[in-house]
């Protein structure tokens, strides 16, 4: 099996790892171990400034301690380039059901609790799963809501106690939210029902990881359902996916390699749009993928991007256009 150390994301450099490691001095601080006997395999992971496991942030929220490890250095919250502390002052917002169950279940793949930047221009959260494999960035405007007025400040949410509450809109159903500043409680009201839930320290809640940047080579826009085709294809055979793009064929594969069985999608610049090609290819863990991929619109167009052993960024709006969603993966690396 293979031992894995985190990268910052900042660089968001593939690591290495070494596949000779005994089980039982085996430790992974990063992504997803994955067994091997014929090559080194290691996953590429994004760390969160600040960042810390679950466990800890239950540990630290049970001793009331919101500061986290005295060593390591805070980042704060910025909204124009203006650090942001403490919950809004003022928040009253309307908006119907399927977009806000859209904009909680996107989050809700990779974590179960996110910090929520509010201003008067909409709702922003980017958030890393635990093992810093994938990364969100979302941008929920406020033109999305049927009405929005807001404050600059930051609310903790339990997106899984937020998903349940949800259950209760139907897609066209208007939800109406408002934070009570003198119980620090989001009062949610759905066809009469009236649902209060506590918020939770912002300060408790995992740092935001920085946007890494990198020049990606490999473009091309795709429609949902072929992106799905390819999924569902590949996990017959594997637990990884390939991406690889051919320049001389202007052609992207996406491609999977079992113990005995092999599928590869071939995706020509008829099927998919804004193709700017280049030689390359990632492989990734296809149960990320398959996490990612139930959050594309159905029908929708998905932009991605990608290089030789490079992460890859999934690119899609939500809620008719005023919700803008950035998605981001580790790549594996396989070396002979």
């Amino acid at each position: 099996m293979s031992s894995n150390t985190e990268a910052p994301a900042a660089e968001a450099q593939p690591e290495t790892a070494n596949d000779d490691v005994d089980e039982e001095n085996e430790t992974s601080t990063g992504g997803p171990t994955v067994e091997s006997t014929h090559s080194k395999e290691t996953g590429s992971d994004f760390e969160s400034e600040g960042g810390e496991d679950e466990t800890s942030q239950a540990n630290r929220r049970e001793r009331g301690d919101a500061s986290g490890d005295e060593d390591r250095e805070e980042v704060e919250d910025e909204v124009d380039g203006k650090p942001v502390s403490g919950p809004p002052t003022q928040f009253q917002a309307a908006v119907k059901g399927g977009a806000i169950k859209d904009f909680v279940s996107t989050l809700r793949a990779i974590v179960d609790e996110a910090k929520l930047t509010v201003t008067p221009g909409g709702i922003s959260s980017r958030a890393v799963d635990p093992a810093n494999v994938a990364m969100y960035d979302v941008q929920f405007h406020s033109s999305a809501f049927e009405s929005f007025d807001a404050s600059d400040g930051l609310l903790g949410v339990n997106l899984e106690r937020f998903e349940e509450v949800l259950k209760l809109a139907k897609k066209g159903d208007l939800v109406q939210m408002t934070f009570d500043t003198s119980t620090s409680k989001l009062v949610i009201h759905i066809d009469g029902v009236e649902f209060t839930m506590a918020c939770i320290d912002p300060d408790s809640i995992r740092q935001e990881p920085q946007l890494p940047e990198m020049e990606l080579p490999i473009s091309f826009t795709i429609d949902e359902a072929q992106i799905s085709r390819g999924v569902k294809a590949a996990d017959m055979v594997s637990d990884h996916i390939r991406f690889r793009c051919d320049e001389a064929t202007q052609t992207v594969y996406v491609e999977a390699e079992g113990d005995t069985d092999d599928v590869s999608l071939e995706l020509t610049s008829d099927e998919i749009d804004s193709l700017v090609p280049a030689e390359g290819n990632a492989l990734f863990s296809l149960d990320y993928v398959k996490d990612l991929s139930r959050e594309f619109p159905k029908s929708g167009s998905i932009a991605l991007t990608f290089g030789q052993d490079w992460p890859m960024m999934m690119e899609y709006e939500l809620a008719d256009g005023e919700c803008d969603v950035l998605a981001m993966l580790a790549p594996r690396i396989q070396t002979d």
